[in-house]
């Protein structure tokens, strides 16, 4: 069976086409609503029942849920999804007619997860002879190393940022931060090792491959919801590895287990001392906002500064490449 998709305008409205000609039925799950097509002749066609620019979605031919690769492709939720991409109007993302980056694909054996691992390397266009800093940046919970690129788009945003000279030239690492340990039959995600495994074995292997600076200077990590956590506790057992540090709709404290060992008195002053910059940003309709506020609270009691900003939009994709294009802007200068 043909099939070729489209998302088109009409009226101020978005819908999405499909060609099935031969299904009795099409339909779209949304979480747990289920939206019916129409069928126009040949063509199926359904007005979309959101706005946002990057929305995890399942269709269903004759009651089977397929993934279409007409459609484009994400991890989300712990496994494939298609999703629909609408403009978000800022054109961040926009692909240009401008040097690009390089995607790199790097493959080793962890000790910590005791299983092969994958991670990706973002390699700006121009690579100075003194080399480049590193930005390692996290998914959230449930995605994997490939998000930041498929549905974060962060290479464009950074390539349109490097030509413009709005951003420092970077290597961007992307790591799976869902880490499992399993024994016997049973399988548990360890959130929390990811601080070790950025210390002891990321750093280690990006930066003796990769021409870079090698020092705190020049190194920043950030995240989004579960990997704004692993960034905070990361930073703060390890602060003397990071100078910049980014929580994207995320957290300081931990909010799953109630461990707070990360945030010590000592990691606390030592965070203080060594962070240049400590970049926090959120939707205004995010459903975590609460425990951001508490946050807020908690870094202010703690006498932890930080740049704070309030994005319109919820727990989404709009949101997170925002806060990277902020972010991205603000590392590496020579004037932090």
């Amino acid at each position: 069976m043909e099939q070729s998709s489209m998302v088109f305008q009409k009226d101020g409205k978005n819908y999405l086409q499909l060609d099935c000609e031969n299904a009795k039925e099409l339909s779209m799950k949304l979480g747990e609503k289920t939206y019916p097509f129409t069928k126009d002749g040949k063509k199926w066609i359904l007005e979309l029942p959101f706005s946002t620019a990057v929305n995890y979605v399942q269709i269903c031919v004759d009651g089977q849920e397929v993934l279409l690769p007409e459609l484009p492709i994400g991890h989300g939720y712990c496994h494939l999804y298609n999703y629909i991409e609408l403009p978000d109007g800022n054109e961040l993302t926009e692909i240009r007619d401008i040097p690009h980056g390089t995607l790199v694909h790097e493959f080793y054996m962890s000790d910590i997860s005791n299983n092969w691992e994958r991670f990706i390397v973002y390699l700006p266009p121009c690579v100075p002879s003194a080399g480049l800093p590193v930005l390692y940046l996290q998914h959230g919970h449930g995605e994997n190393e490939t998000c930041w690129v498929s549905q974060g788009k962060m290479n464009f945003i950074y390539d349109n940022l490097v030509h413009q000279r709005k951003a420092v030239p970077a290597i961007v690492v992307m790591a799976n931060g869902m880490i499992y340990k399993e024994s016997g039959d049973k399988r548990e995600l360890k959130y929390r090792d990811m601080s070790a495994f950025v210390k002891e074995e990321l750093i280690p292997y990006v930066e003796n491959k990769y021409r870079t600076y090698g020092d705190k200077e020049h190194r920043a990590m950030a995240g989004l919801s579960m990997g704004s956590l692993q960034t905070s506790i990361t930073a703060f057992e390890h602060s003397e590895l990071f100078s910049y540090v980014g929580v994207f709709s995320g957290f300081v404290q931990d909010i799953l287990t109630q461990n707070q060992s990360h945030l010590t008195e000592k990691n606390k002053e030592s965070f203080r001392e060594n962070n240049k910059l400590f970049f926090r940003g959120i939707g205004a309709e995010d459903r975590f906002i609460d425990f951001f506020k508490s946050d807020d609270e908690f870094l202010e009691k703690s006498k932890i500064k930080c740049e704070r900003k309030i994005y319109k939009g919820d727990h989404e994709w709009k949101v997170w490449r925002r806060c990277l294009y902020d972010f991205a802007q603000l590392i590496f200068r020579e004037d932090n």
